[in-house]
């Protein structure tokens, strides 16, 4: 269910981590674009031209082994997309596999910086990006994140779904980025939409689901979030209509397309953000190989087993 799913001790941690790093204001030179493709139908009525100019700039942040940057790449309708690309320690003569990162309902790609550490220390490169109307973008119909309206919701599902397949030509035009190693990990509603984008595209080899669920006629009429319960308060109970509006970025519609890919969930006992029958939805409408982790917890379970979970499988899956 979209949610900020951001665990209240690990936000603190990520401002002190980012207050540290300190700002190196250089700006590398654009990478070479990515070959020239015929644009693709996408979702939603948003399509995805991987021969658009991406107009890349990069910006570091600094760090000393582990090294951060600041991205700005052209995503869906030309639109710019922040993002927060993570290295690892460099190793002679080697590509680093990459994962991108997908935040929750009212976060940003900052909230996933200390997963992004975590990752890099094991030698993974992380990509991270604002939801559309996240973060550093722009409000969607001048909406915040909590009180988008359903249609606002299906555009920014959209928007982004197209923009990760662009973060993805990005990291193609990285020559520290091995880009047939490319995983992802969503958080919450970034699980959900991840969920479909990993459906659409083919580079990505293995994906986490942390907290998602499927079938958003369920979420809106089940869900305890405040973004379900403003929906309710306005007469919106009725699950086919919501699920009529919502299904073309509905990942139990497209998730069986991600087989035979790996894929590992993994969703809290009790949780009532999306309940478990929406995540179990899901589940059911992926294919093998396919792996279901339930964790004692509600929406946002033990974060350091997930980590654990995810660390294990990423080094099996990529």
């Amino acid at each position: 269910m979209p949610v900020n799913c951001t665990h209240p001790i690990i936000s603190a941690l990520t401002v002190a981590a980012l207050l540290l790093i300190p700002i190196i204001g250089c700006k590398a030179a654009p990478p070479s674009a990515v070959p020239a493709q015929a644009a693709q139908p996408g979702v939603a009525g948003i399509s995805y031209d991987p021969s658009a100019p991406l107009d890349v700039t990069v910006t570091s942040l600094g760090g000393q082994g582990v090294r951060s940057y600041n991205v700005r790449f052209r995503g869906a309708n030309g639109g710019f997309v922040p993002g927060l690309l993570t290295l690892p320690a460099p190793v002679a003569g080697k590509k680093a596999p990459c994962v991108l990162l997908l935040h929750g309902l009212g976060g940003s790609k900052g909230n996933m910086f200390l997963l992004g550490l975590s990752l890099a220390r094991r030698g993974y490169a992380t990509f991270a990006i604002d939801i559309a109307g996240h973060g550093e973008r722009a409000r969607i119909n001048n909406r915040p994140s909590n009180d988008l309206a359903l249609l606002d919701m299906r555009l920014a599902a959209a928007q982004t779904v197209i923009d990760l397949r662009r973060a993805t030509d990005f990291l193609a035009t990285r020559p520290d980025i091995d880009s047939r190693r490319i995983g992802f990990i969503g958080i919450s509603l970034g699980g959900i939409l991840g969920a479909v984008f990993v459906a659409e595209e083919p580079r990505v080899r293995a994906a986490t689901l942390w907290s998602a669920g499927g079938d958003w006629g369920r979420l809106v009429t089940t869900s305890t979030h405040q973004f379900a319960r403003t929906f309710r308060a306005r007469g919106a109970t009725d699950a086919r209509v919501v699920e009529a509006q919502m299904a073309d970025v509905d990942p139990v519609f497209t998730i069986a397309r991600f087989a035979p890919r790996p894929l590992l969930m993994i969703n809290g006992a009790s949780d009532t953000v999306v309940p478990r029958a929406s995540a179990q939805a899901l589940y059911a409408a992926a294919r093998t190989p396919k792996r279901q982790i339930i964790l004692p917890g509600g929406h946002v379970p033990d974060i350091s087993q997930m980590v654990e979970r995810t660390l294990a499988w990423l080094d099996r899956s990529l």
